[in-house]
């Protein structure tokens, strides 16, 4: 298994890239990765006080891996768990989307401040680690998870 290990400003945080065969995350584990994605979205772009120009590389990384994971993981899972029935399907993407929504909810809660934290490149992080993107994709989520930790450095 190949790694790029790369220090992130101090934390140490490791993204994979690997031609070896990935164990898939279940749905749940995508879910949750989905709505800390969404909250760090929905954060970072809220804050006055962040360059557009860093928001736009946080926002773009995320949004792309979010689309990956739902397109390699969530669908298939989906259909996969309703023997390829896609209205039930649909029926259980309408959930998850809900309680998505409600981990959002907790994360506004569990930080209310106006501000990104190194949390979230921690947990995106752990995401891409267990749900990789292919190697052409690596340097665009590490130019993410830099920027969410250099705003979460200016507070």
């Amino acid at each position: 298994m190949k790694h790029i290990i790369s220090k992130f400003l101090g934390l140490g945080l490791a993204l994979s890239i690997s031609a070896a065969a990935h164990a898939k995350p279940s749905v749940n584990d995508v879910q949750q990765c989905q709505a800390i994605i969404d909250f760090t979205i929905e954060r970072v772009s809220s804050v006055k006080k962040y360059d557009k120009t860093d928001v736009d590389a946080v926002v773009s990384g995320l949004k792309t891996y979010e689309a990956f994971l739902q397109s390699e993981h969530v669908d298939p899972g989906l259909l996969v768990f309703t023997n390829g029935d896609k209205a039930a399907a649909n029926d259980y993407q309408t959930q998850i989307d809900t309680f998505k929504g409600q981990m959002v909810t907790g994360l506004k809660v569990r930080h209310p401040q106006a501000q990104i934290f190194t949390d979230q490149a921690v947990a995106i992080n752990n995401c891409y680690s267990a749900a990789p993107m292919g190697a052409d994709k690596t340097e665009m989520m590490k130019t993410a998870l830099e920027t969410i930790i250099k705003l979460a450095k200016q507070g």
